[in-house]
């Protein structure tokens, strides 16, 4: 399924939403303006076309129109034709692409108590297919009831409704039926995230994932950026990272609980994935409390 990469921070924010159904003969109107449009077709159909690209939106699917393209209806729906939509603004996507060529495992920087800006973070939402309509038109409802009585006490609880949508939409995308490298990363991933405290060892992850060590290698990091035993030191320092802000273990300690006997060898690791010492990061981190 073609897919959308926005990304967030901020998320989008709703601007209106609504349901109606459209008599046979109605045309979608031609418009091109500055926010998403999305469609939602719960039964009969809709002929849209956006720039140089037409789309029948039939029963259970959905189309994503993007900002600043001019989109219109094709022809009059020819039957009843039962819409939900939902407008959004957002800044452009930053790419289009393939739902199996989304990253999900991609590691991700954690926030620190430090920060004053949020780390960059992408989400996506399907283009134009198939909408799990089971899932999607309770909360639709629930969002088009709250927008017919609109009101302060609402405006929070539709926008945080709009992103369980949004929460919705992603997660289906998720569930599609990816590339055999993609899953095999998330497998990957999934084995280490159990493991990661224990020796590596290649054999083992060769035996239960039941390929070449050189072939889980490769897909892992073509989706995380990291091999898997770097995608377990990340793990390890990370959780180091929790253990010398939360407990007073030594460093010695710490390195020992996360996997990692040699405390220069943790050192440097820690250095080489922070920038300071262990004993400098607690001493920065304890001073923020």
């Amino acid at each position: 399924m073609k897919c959308l990469e926005l990304a967030i921070p901020p998320l989008p924010s709703l601007l209106t939403v609504g349901r109606a159904v459209w008599a046979p003969g109605s045309r979608h109107q031609t418009r091109s303006f500055d926010a998403y449009d999305l469609i939602l077709v719960k039964k009969g159909a809709m002929y849209m076309r956006e720039d140089d690209t037409e789309y029948v939106i039939q029963d259970g699917q959905l189309l994503l129109l993007e900002p600043g393209r001019t989109h219109w209806g094709t022809q009059a729906c020819s039957e009843p034709t039962a819409v939900y939509w939902v407008h959004f603004r957002h800044p452009e996507p930053l790419r289009r692409m393939e739902s199996e060529e989304i990253p999900w495992s991609a590691v991700l920087p954690q926030g620190q108590d430090s920060d004053e800006h949020p780390a960059e973070q992408t989400m996506y939402l399907p283009k134009f297919g198939d909408a799990p309509f089971h899932l999607l038109q309770p909360l639709l409802d629930r969002m088009v009831e709250l927008h017919r009585g609109f009101a302060v006490e609402q405006s929070l609880k539709l926008q945080v409704l709009f992103c369980d949508l949004l929460d919705l939409l992603q997660a289906d995308l998720g569930r599609r039926p990816g590339s055999r490298s993609a899953a095999l990363a998330r497998e990957t991933v999934s084995y280490l995230q159990r493991s990661w405290n224990e020796p590596f060892r290649s054999e083992e992850l060769e035996e239960a994932l039941h390929f070449q060590f050189d072939h889980i290698t490769r897909c892992l990091k073509k989706y995380t950026g990291m091999t898997p035993l770097q995608y377990v030191q990340h793990l390890r320092i990370s959780q180091a990272m929790v253990l010398l802000e939360q407990t007073s273990l030594t460093v010695q300690e710490v390195a020992e609980q996360v996997g990692i006997p040699s405390a220069s060898f943790f050192g440097r690791l820690f250095r080489d994935r922070t920038g300071i010492s262990p004993g400098q990061y607690r001493q920065r981190r304890q001073s923020h409390l």
